[in-house]
């Protein structure tokens, strides 16, 4: 949300941890932070992994006020382009039905970091995945790299190496590049939504859609119907910083029309952010109240 200093909610139900490729985040920081404004509930929603859960959960017993909902931010293809999904109440353990479609995610990210640099080379410059390597060997914990492999990197990072490098002559020539690297090297898509959402919606995950003014096409009815059908909506994420303030009662309106839950989080990938915008979303107290039913049996504390 924007133009307003939201005041801090009961809950952040969006946020990362160095477990995402593009996130710095400490994950005791979220604990802390909770911890010192009276957050009752979190959800860490690393993106395309549940590789920090177990993490998670063992440091949930330091901090018994706070609870935990183990969740993930599963980006997925759909008919209408890649959307972001918050999956909410994973099991404690991961299910054996769920280790095809991580392993996917696995492969997708160091997949499309090959990719790039390929397409990259294709156009001319000199960035390969031996660059890539010392990029994120540079900012990403050596763990993360044992567990997920050489993925690709994060876009700030990338960024900057670019302009370094003299690839671009300015950050906002960015997406031009990579979009020609594209174009003779394809990036793969992201895993689809009708193999990602059934398998993790069998388990009891609840599936809400992140940041949804752009995916929603900005408030169009027909559009949100068909997203919510297709992606199997259980909620929306109301309360986000990219969503206008004047639309996130337009969202409320609409879960509530449909039965669907409402959540909202800051999406912190930093410590930074975490100082500033921890729970500062926006969104009511009570949504927590209508996701908590859902997830019961998987809330650590």
């Amino acid at each position: 949300m924007s133009d307003r200093d939201p005041a801090i909610a009961r809950y952040d139900l969006h946020l990362h941890t160095f477990w995402s490729y593009d996130a710095f985040a400490q994950l005791e920081s979220h604990f802390d932070q909770a911890q010192h404004l009276g957050v009752e509930c979190i959800a860490i929603t690393e993106h395309h992994v549940l590789d920090s859960t177990p993490d998670v959960i063992a440091l949930a017993a330091k901090y018994p006020k706070v609870r935990v909902i183990p969740s993930a931010e599963l980006t997925v293809t759909t008919s209408f382009g890649a959307f972001d999904l918050l999956c909410y109440g994973f099991p404690h353990q991961t299910d054996p039905s769920l280790r095809p479609i991580l392993s996917t995610y696995h492969a997708w990210q160091q997949e499309t970091g090959a990719a790039i640099c390929a397409g990259m080379q294709a156009i001319g410059y000199d960035y390969t995945d031996t660059h890539r390597a010392e990029l994120l060997s540079g900012y990403r914990p050596e763990q993360t790299l044992q567990v997920q492999g050489q993925t690709h990197v994060s876009n700030r990072v990338q960024r900057e190496y670019f302009v370094e490098r003299g690839f671009i002559e300015h950050i906002d020539d960015y997406r031009d590049v990579l979009r020609a690297a594209g174009g003779q090297v394809p990036f793969p898509p992201y895993p689809a939504v009708d193999t990602v959402i059934p398998a993790v919606k069998a388990l009891g995950v609840a599936v809400g859609i992140a940041h949804p003014h752009g995916y929603f096409a900005q408030g169009d009815r027909q559009r949100m119907d068909a997203v919510r059908e297709e992606c199997q909506l259980d909620g929306v994420e109301c309360a986000h910083q990219s969503v206008p303030v004047e639309f996130a009662p337009v969202y409320r309106a609409y879960c509530v029309e449909h039965g669907l839950f409402s959540t909202g989080g800051s999406d912190s990938h930093t410590d930074e952010d975490v100082r500033t915008k921890f729970a500062r979303h926006g969104g009511e107290d009570e949504w927590l109240d209508e996701l908590l039913p859902r997830v019961a049996d998987r809330v650590v504390n």
